[in-house]
């Protein structure tokens, strides 16, 4: 196989299976089935093209599009991008391994897997995109099924105004991604992400400015950034846990994508540098804001989304440091906070799935009933709070260094000291949860049991994960070295 068709292929076999899976309506095993097959594959193609891209840089094909307008679908896979992709699809896969037992084909139907596959196969175009029009097109797209899988598999009180919230917030972020988009066609006639850097360069620093601002809050929206975070915690409050998964663990990782894809691809060095300061307030403000809220709150679900928060803001913040070490370590926690994020989410549907409870006070002493799920748990938990040897602490310690290296050293210490934070509500809830005296007030606790095998596998294989990054973690440093050369960083 043309290594030039697998970016190709990773687009079009999730969005083709996705429609088939919308076709087979009264046949939702089937699309069960087509799904996990799809994100398996999908999956190892995505890994297929990785030693292709660190040879040789990147990896495309280049189609014609809108021929009347000079617009080609063209798909280009470079370090950043497949390094991206791989975590996205990966993440995919053990996602629908757990959620074959988490619901059941007739409680998801085919249409959750259609829209799950169009999903991923949005966020794999848009990832691949190298034409501003195509990336805005496929960015939309995400949109769609995101907000379908919220709105009709929601479980919370309000899925309707949940979902409508998300889609409004999302969209506002979309727009201003769009107005600049329209900005730099209008000006340059070019729509080439990869060819713009020149062309940008002669427009008045006032203006490269405006424009970078407008792509950084468009893509702080997503990534939830403090004050852009409101669509967050409904979201995953309402959304089935599977879903959960996908907002947190997976498509936050397109926000921190596109923040550094357009910020460093498209600008001069110094338009970046005049945002530095002031994209590090906001990440520390996201850090502090969301470990506090999510000391604040008993719902589980609602203490993982705040979580989340809280991450990007450590993410935001190694971006914000414009230094090696910082982009390095932001690059890097995009897989390590999904691998921890999604472990964790999947360790407390597990114990929703067995208790019925969903606060973290109306249950303890799940241990003795649960102890995989207790111990998986507890590998998230630490991840999260950067404990080695697992894969989070690589990346957090490199994110902080990355600060210190930074002329703002006094807000690296207080970045630090939000990492005692997280160490603090994520023991909390293990604590809460698996030890102490055995109760649950949802149910009878002698009913309560270990997950289902196919949960119990997703989260092992997320442990192992985890852990083996920490260990080993000289490959993806490598990885993600070939990635800031194209930045003139490395």
């Amino acid at each position: 196989m043309k290594y030039s068709l697998i970016p190709l292929l990773i687009f079009v076999i999730p969005l083709l299976a996705s429609l088939v899976c919308m076709a087979l309506k009264k046949r939702p095993r089937w699309s069960q089935e087509i799904a996990l097959v799809t994100c398996l594959a999908t999956a190892a193609l995505s890994l297929a093209l990785v030693p292709e891209v660190l040879r040789h840089g990147s990896a495309g094909i280049d189609l014609a599009w809108i021929k009347s307008f000079g617009f080609n679908f063209s798909l280009l896979v470079d370090a950043l991008g497949s390094f991206t992709i791989v975590t996205i699809t990966v993440l995919m896969a053990i996602d629908i391994i757990y959620a074959r037992q988490y619901m059941t084909p007739e409680e998801a139907g085919s249409s959750f897997y259609g829209w799950t596959l169009m999903f991923m196969a949005a966020m794999v175009g848009a990832v691949a995109a190298t034409q501003l029009i195509q990336f805005y097109f496929l960015w939309e797209l995400m949109l769609i099924p995101s907000t379908a899988l919220i709105v009709y598999w929601g479980s919370g009180k309000r899925p309707q105004a949940t979902g409508f919230k998300y889609f409004v917030i999302t969209h506002i972020g979309a727009a201003l991604i769009l107005i600049a988009i329209l900005w730099i066609i209008t000006v340059t006639g070019e729509s080439n992400i990869y060819a713009l850097a020149g062309a940008l360069a002669h427009l008045p620093a006032s203006t490269l400015t405006v424009l970078a601002v407008l792509f950084t809050i468009g893509f702080a929206v997503k990534m939830a950034i403090f004050p852009a975070h409101v669509w967050l915690p409904d979201a995953h409050s309402e959304a089935p846990l599977p879903v959960s998964v996908m907002l947190s663990a997976i498509m936050m990782n397109m926000g921190i994508y596109g923040l550094i894809r357009f910020l460093f691809t498209l600008f001069p060095a110094g338009v970046a540098n005049s945002l530095g300061l002031a994209l590090m307030i906001f990440a520390l403000i996201s850090q502090w804001y969301g470990g506090l809220q999510a000391l604040n709150h008993t719902e589980m679900k609602r203490v993982a989304a705040y979580s989340t928060i809280s991450q990007m803001g450590y993410v935001l913040f190694g971006i914000a440091s414009l230094s090696m070490l910082g982009l390095k370590g932001s690059i890097f926690h995009m897989l390590n906070h999904g691998t921890a994020k999604a472990l964790l989410f999947m360790s407390i549907g597990s114990v929703i799935h067995s208790t019925g409870a969903t606060h973290l006070d109306k249950v303890g002493g799940l241990a003795k009933k649960m102890p995989w799920t207790a111990l998986c748990c507890s590998v998230a938990a630490l991840a999260l709070a950067g404990a080695p040897p697992l894969g989070a602490f690589q990346s957090e310690w490199i994110i902080f260094a990355g600060g210190f290296s930074s002329p703002y050293t006094v807000l690296a210490i207080i970045a630090v000291c939000a990492s005692v934070l997280t160490a603090f509500y994520v023991l909390r809830l293990v604590m809460r949860v698996f030890f102490g005296h055995e109760r649950n007030e949802c149910g009878d606790i002698n009913e309560v049991h270990e997950a289902p095998p196919a949960m119990l596998a997703s989260m092992f294989a997320l442990s192992l994960l985890s852990l083996a990054v920490g260990i080993y973690p000289d490959f993806f440093h490598r990885w993600i070295e070939v990635a800031l050369q194209t930045f003139g960083l490395f």
